[in-house]
């Protein structure tokens, strides 16, 4: 299993993180991950869960498992320029 430092964005938080995934074959990147319909949920290490609506301090989390229907938007940290 290989580990790929992401930004994610669900309804209520943004989520910092080393999302687990595991490569398939060919099947390398992050996209096919989460395309995978046997996958329902996405282990996030190092986890950092800051809520959007800025009313609660941020979390962090050894571990978290996320449900990939939360998820709005995902930006892998390599490949984004800002």
């Amino acid at each position: 299993m290989d580990t790929e430092k992401v930004t994610i964005y669900t309804e209520k938080f943004m989520i910092v993180g080393e999302a687990a995934i595991t490569r398939k074959g060919y099947r390398k990147r992050l996209s096919d991950f989460l395309n995978d319909k046997d996958v329902q949920f996405i282990p996030i290490i190092k986890a950092k869960l800051s809520p959007l609506d800025m009313k609660r301090d941020a979390t962090e989390a050894e571990i978290l498992i996320l449900n990939k229907n939360e998820i709005i938007m995902i930006l892998p940290e390599k490949g984004v320029e800002l």
